[in-house]
């Protein structure tokens, strides 16, 4: 039995069929010997973002001087020492006076304390959400067009998408965007995770995955980071190790229709992710739209209902020097992402704890296999 095991392995590194015994290994059961597998390595992950000059009828939110500058009036800074602020932003000198206010501007008992890690103390500005017709996503909660609050998806044009992740950021400057030009922070926290975080993996088992049918969908972390080209761009064909770790292992029902997969057993999906932007990406009522191309290079979308607080832990993280630079106001993203949850109502308060989200995803042909597995090649080719 164990050698039959190393000739799979050995199969599984030289051609697409012997990846069933990566399947095998994160608990699917054994496939089919006549069974298709074919893996890949996410190259890209963001939120899905559409937008456009009819989503935001509130405005888009000003830029992160205005926004100190109206703390500082709400916090009964004198007009005059708000003007002075106000000069120096636009002449560039030195105003280490209002960057130790706005470092500081929660309040706690009349004393100030630090907003990022402390984001209720801060006075909310009420900005607003974004209220245009289009986003991509799915419909979670089964309401469909009975749903009034609900979007339509811009590409399937399915009614009743819920992804009020979007609602809450997306008139925000840094998470402004489309699918082909980056949102500023999402392009930054990829270039970050990309080189920090272990890849993730996808792996598709059917019996023809050229035909319409049932499939398996496994999602897992790797061992290695994503491997990547001279210029940055992702590689393709390059070998992985399943990490054994069984809080990334993923295993989904679903199936293929016109060279796209999506998945029908809509249960809960937990992989490791890095703390700049989340430590787990952890949703509820998973969906997955994920269309096979024959260059490799596969494009879709994953869903379901997140910890809001998870998401605002990785922004918190990048303190005053992100929230300038990238970010825009932190702990005005806590109230707007504490408005628009949508799921998990708290007993007690009745406050949502999960909001819907969209994440659009890119990936790239990709050899995997079992941690171990791999081992055992490795020392047979010795």
């Amino acid at each position: 039995m164990e050698r039959i095991l190393k000739l799979k392995t050995v199969c599984m590194m030289r051609t697409a069929c012997a990846l069933l015994v990566g399947l095998a290994g994160v608990g699917a059961g054994a496939a089919p010997a006549s069974a298709e597998t074919r893996s890949f390595v996410v190259s890209w992950f963001s939120q899905a973002t559409y937008s456009n000059d009819h989503d935001c009828s509130g405005g888009v939110h000003p830029v992160i001087e205005e926004i100190y500058l109206r703390y500082a009036q709400r916090l009964g800074v004198s007009p005059e020492k708000i003007e002075l602020w106000r000069k120096e932003f636009a002449t560039g000198e030195d105003d280490r006076e209002l960057q130790e206010f706005v470092g500081m501007r929660g309040r706690i008992d009349g004393q100030p304390v630090n907003p990022f890690s402390n984001p209720a103390s801060v006075i909310d500005l009420h900005m607003p959400g974004l209220d245009g017709k289009y986003a991509y996503g799915f419909n979670l909660d089964g309401k469909g067009t009975d749903d009034p609050n609900a979007f339509e998806d811009p590409e399937t044009h399915e009614r009743g998408v819920e992804h009020q992740l979007y609602r809450a950021l997306g008139c925000a400057r840094a998470f402004r965007g489309s699918l082909e030009g980056r949102p500023t922070y999402w392009a930054w926290a990829w270039g970050q995770l990309k080189e920090s975080q272990p890849a993730w993996l996808i792996t598709i088992t059917g019996q023809n995955l050229n035909q319409d049918g049932p499939v398996s969908i496994a999602l897992e972390r790797a061992l290695e980071h994503l491997r990547s080209n001279s210029d940055g761009s992702p590689r393709q064909d390059m070998a992985y190790r399943i990490d054994p770790d069984p809080r990334s292992r993923n295993v989904f029902r679903g199936e293929i229709k016109g060279g796209v997969v999506t998945v029908s057993q809509h249960g809960d999906l937990r992989l490791l992710q890095n703390p700049l932007v989340a430590p787990e990406l952890d949703l509820k009522n998973f969906h997955l739209r994920l269309k096979l191309n024959p260059d490799g290079l596969s494009k879709g979308f994953m869903g379901g209902y997140q910890p809001w607080h998870a998401i605002y832990f990785g922004f918190a993280g990048v303190g005053l020097g992100g929230e300038q630079q990238v970010m825009g106001d932190i702990p005005g993203s806590y109230y707007l992402m504490k408005r628009y949850a949508d799921a998990d109502p708290d007993p007690k308060t009745g406050q949502n704890m999960r909001i819907s989200v969209t994440y659009y995803i890119e990936a790239v042909n990709a050899f995997v296999a079992p941690a171990a597995a791999l081992k055992d090649r490795q020392t047979a080719n010795r």
